[in-house]
């Protein structure tokens, strides 16, 4: 897999001297009441519900006087020395609500906060994005081997402590990039932050029952509680999913590009009412952080035909497996 086979394209770095590998922090400028809030938004905006790379520092900065010799610093230096300047990955970051003593737990806010904050501030990284997705590029490049001498300098040789967009020539550098997937720990943060949110949204019935079809034998070993907290989640997301296609004016089948628009018996019909949202990785619900790139708009007949498909691709590995042990 290459980063040009990701689904959403990769539209700013983050600099750390470290990897990170369930969340990336940011740190406000401000000291006001919505210095937090101001350095929140403006990363959402720098991310455009996109991809970040990450790219290690070629400098590793000193922690507060007493903790230079603390052997997990020491580790750090090392692990930096051998990783500066590559570009290690690239993640899908999701905020949430959560403050980052919760994310990462007292011991280990403590301990960030006691080797890097200053003035006693305790705000280091306050600004906490978990890590949803993730994919390890493999052979870790050097990001001045990747990006041209103006491109390297457009994007790093200037202060960011937010992130730092790239344009269309900094992505067509890193677009044949291997990378490989890894799992994503944080990931459960923003799922259930996000059937929070689905709890509270005015969903029918109707798209319920629907998305329950989709599921159908995908959550196995869920609780009943925790399989309808799903159920709602994906339901949520599909909403979402059909109200963006509505807005991009995409209103057509996925699969035999019906267009309900180019009917002239279809005058005066909500084109959205011809379509059902399907579930494209049913298996991946409650396995990993799904978002709306995991749904297709398909029209009825098209969509009773995907599920006849998976129900034939289903039994015909059913088949094979019992075949296999027979021998």
């Amino acid at each position: 897999m290459r980063i040009s086979d990701l689904p959403r394209p990769v539209t700013a770095s983050k600099a750390d001297w470290l990897p990170g590998t369930t969340w990336l922090g940011f740190t406000p400028q401000g000291k006001g009441p919505n210095a937090e809030s101001q350095c929140e938004s403006t990363v959402q905006r720098q991310m455009e519900k996109g991809y970040v790379l990450e790219r290690i520092t070629q400098s590793f900065e000193e922690p507060n006087p007493g903790f230079e010799n603390d052997p997990r610093i020491i580790q750090e230096r090392i692990e930096h020395e051998t990783l500066k300047d590559s570009l290690v990955a690239v993640h899908k970051l999701r905020h949430s609500m959560r403050p980052l003593e919760q994310i990462v737990g007292k011991d280990e806010f403590d301990r960030l906060q006691n080797m890097w904050s200053s003035d006693n501030e305790r705000r280091r990284w306050a600004v906490a994005f978990p890590i949803v997705e993730t994919y390890e590029i493999i052979d870790r490049p050097k990001a001045k081997d990747v990006f041209t001498k103006e491109v390297f300098r457009r994007i790093y040789q200037t202060q960011s402590a937010t992130l730092r967009p790239l344009d269309d020539e900094a992505r067509a550098a890193i677009a044949k990039l291997k990378i490989k997937r890894m799992d994503a720990p944080n990931a459960w943060i923003a799922i259930d932050d996000e059937i929070m949110m689905a709890e509270l949204s005015n969903l029918s019935p109707r798209d319920q029952r629907q998305m329950e079809r989709d599921l159908f034998g995908a959550l196995e070993g869920e609780t009943e509680e925790r399989r309808g907290k799903i159920i709602k989640r994906a339901t949520w997301l599909a909403n979402r999913f059909a109200k963006e296609r509505k807005r991009h004016g995409l209103l057509i089948c996925d699969e035999c590009k019906f267009d309900p628009s180019m009917r002239n018996d279809l005058v005066g019909v909500p084109a959205r009412s011809c379509f059902d949202v399907h579930h494209k990785n049913p298996l991946a619900e409650g396995e990993r952080y799904t978002t709306i790139d995991d749904f297709a708009l398909l029209c009825p007949t098209c969509h009773r035909l995907e599920h006849l498909r998976l129900k034939l691709s289903k039994n015909n590995g059913l088949r094979k497996s019992s075949k296999h042990h027979q021998t």
